[in-house]
């Protein structure tokens, strides 16, 4: 078994991507670059060969910053990553250049955000993080008789009080953005740029569609989706909290719902939530299956593992301070600081 770091275009891994029942968009090396160029990032997508054929990739990043330290990540801006193998020989193989890598790299840490947790001593594990997957059927009809009938109520109640959906690409950014970003100040959180939701859609255009709810014009809500291979996924998605009595954020996943299931997607990924949080609630309440994740952490012998999450309580005053600041602020820092946690 070889592993070596990708330096140029390789159809062979995008294939194995594609070919993979576990492969979605953040493992192409074509994301990988598209992070690190967004992030500032070097990036280290790392194939595996078993007698020249591609039996894994490891998609990573090389992340500095002085406030969260020198990592590197898996993967970049989504929710998934860590080794996409085709046999446990590939996977220890990719892990054990990682740490190589970070070795060489003078690391702190390496994140790896698994789906499956990699059998490996000295890896911390992180298990409180969930995906929620909705199984489509090619009638969205279906799915549709499918759904408690609450949430079908609530879907009618946000086309009832004149709210609207539409999707497309770029053209919808703007909108989509003035909601996520007002969403992320009401959260503490930094914002992550307009130029990677704008780099997303134009490296992926066949791969990832923006939709957009209104009411009388105005964006009350947006996601930003992909869609590749059996999952279609919910990247970002925000709506405005004065217009929740109106179910904006209904209308809009169940747009997207429709959309997915008439492409043929076989599941719809809701994405990453808080077991017991709202958004765990509001994700629930649609009758998927929960996946666990399996995020792991390499650190060099004998050292802790920094929290580098905004949700740790020693992030707690600084979240109530961003509520406080300005819009324009949090939409021209935010970017700045969300490059740190990736």
């Amino acid at each position: 078994m070889n592993v070596e770091r990708l330096t140029a275009p390789a159809p062979a891994c995008d294939a194995f991507v594609r070919n993979h029942p576990d492969g979605r968009l953040c493992f192409l090396p074509a994301w990988t670059d598209m992070a690190a160029r967004c992030g500032g990032y070097t990036p280290y997508h790392l194939v595996a060969r078993d007698e020249g054929a591609v039996a894994g990739v490891l998609p990573l990043v090389h992340v500095r910053s002085r406030l969260f330290g020198n990592r590197l990540v898996s993967q970049a801006f989504v929710d998934y990553g860590g080794p996409l193998a085709a046999s446990d020989a590939a996977r220890d193989a990719l892990v054990d250049e990682a740490v190589r890598t970070a070795e060489e790299l003078g690391c702190e840490s390496i994140e790896l955000r698994n789906l499956y947790a990699v059998p490996r001593d000295g890896l911390h594990l992180r298990q409180d993080k969930v995906s929620m997957w909705l199984p489509l059927e090619a009638d969205p009809e279906k799915v549709w008789a499918g759904f408690n009938p609450k949430v079908r109520n609530q879907v009618r109640k946000a086309e009832k009080s004149g709210i609207t959906a539409e999707h497309g690409g770029a053209e919808l950014l703007d909108g989509f953005y003035e909601v996520y970003t007002a969403r992320m100040r009401q959260l503490g959180t930094p914002c992550y740029g307009r130029r990677l939701m704008a780099d997303i859609l134009e490296t992926f255009p066949e791969h990832s569609r923006l939709f957009v709810v209104r009411l009388d014009g105005r964006a009350v809500g947006g996601g930003l989706t992909t869609g590749f291979g059996r999952f279609a996924s919910m990247l970002y998605a925000s709506t405005l909290t004065e217009f929740n009595r109106l179910c904006p954020n209904n209308l809009l996943y169940w747009e997207a719902i429709r959309y997915y299931a008439a492409a043929g997607i076989e599941f719809f990924d809701f994405g990453r939530s808080t077991v017991g949080g709202g958004t765990h609630r509001f994700k629930k309440q649609w009758g998927p299956q929960q996946v666990d994740l399996h995020y792991q952490y390499w650190t060099p012998p004998g050292q802790p593992l920094a929290e580098t999450s905004p949700e740790s309580p020693k992030y707690r005053r600084k979240v109530a301070v961003w509520r406080k600041l300005p819009l324009w602020l949090t939409r021209w820092l935010g970017p700045r600081i969300s490059r740190g946690l990736p």
